[in-house]
């Protein structure tokens, strides 16, 4: 793919200027998957340059209005096209710099809007326009902000996301261990409760299971997912994990009323 100083947005996703919308999408779909730095190990940066160039060519045509737009300045003026281009990406990374320097001022509601609005937008990504620092910054004080309004899917996405980039080294862990914690408590306590089926609220407690638990919490853990089997009538696979749980933790507490539901006793 060339990227020359020339190239307008048709030549990055090499379709004709009269090419329909859905050839656009499959154009940039083909390019975003040939230069994705997964895709290329070897060279991850300089795929990732050119997959930067590909996705600002994709906002700008696979929008009616910008396209338009950008159309009148081709004709106008190649050298005015290119302008536009250098501008359209500045005001993206503006934009992120914007929803960062909003959450380090506690204007979190702000913030987190702006953000929602951005990422609506299939191409955008804010790790795109900010440093690694920063954006792992981004995310935590957005992670923050999804909790505080109770958004809490919203919130484990970006703490997951926080853990797994931090996960392995040589990264430095800044924000390791209190997203760790706080994963486990919204998986434990938050999460459930909004759980549409008991496989989904069984899945929550298996992902703290993932983490390293003292005896204590494992047990408590498993006695929460008997809990769910033994109320949708698995009466079988609640013993059977409760069963573990006690074996952890002969003392746990807090069992009367399952023990009664599988009539196992106090013993």
């Amino acid at each position: 793919m060339s990227t020359s100083q020339q190239d307008t947005y048709y030549d990055v996703l090499n379709v004709d200027r009269n090419a329909t919308q859905p050839e656009i999408k499959q154009a940039f779909r083909r390019l975003a998957k040939k230069y994705h730095p997964d895709t290329n190990p070897r060279a991850s940066e300089t795929a990732a340059k050119k997959l930067k160039v590909v996705i600002a060519a994709y906002r700008v045509l696979s929008n009616e209005r910008e396209k338009a737009r950008y159309d009148v300045l081709l004709q106008a003026s190649p050298a005015i096209a290119q302008e536009a281009r250098r501008s359209e990406a500045r005001t993206m990374k503006d934009y992120a710099e914007q929803i960062l320097s909003d959450l380090l001022a506690g204007q979190g509601r702000k913030a987190l809007n702006t953000h929602d609005q951005l990422t609506a937008r299939e191409d955008f990504n804010l790790h795109d326009y900010l440093d690694a620092k920063d954006y792992l910054d981004c995310i935590f004080l957005l992670a923050e902000q999804c909790e505080r309004g109770n958004r809490f899917r919203d919130a484990a996405r970006l703490y997951e996301e926080l853990h797994e980039l931090e996960k392995n080294p040589p990264r430095q862990r800044y924000f390791f261990d209190t997203v760790r914690d706080r994963i486990k408590k919204l998986y434990s306590r938050k999460l459930p409760r909004e759980a549409r089926s008991a496989d989904e609220e069984i899945a929550c407690y298996e992902r703290i299971l993932e983490f390293d638990l003292d005896k204590s919490e494992k047990a408590f853990i498993l006695k929460k997912i008997a809990e769910v089997h033994c109320r949708v009538g698995d009466e079988g696979r609640a013993k059977q994990v409760f069963e573990r749980a006690l074996k952890l933790k002969p003392g746990l507490k807090g069992t009367a009323t399952i023990r009664e539901n599988l009539g196992m006793g106090n013993s």
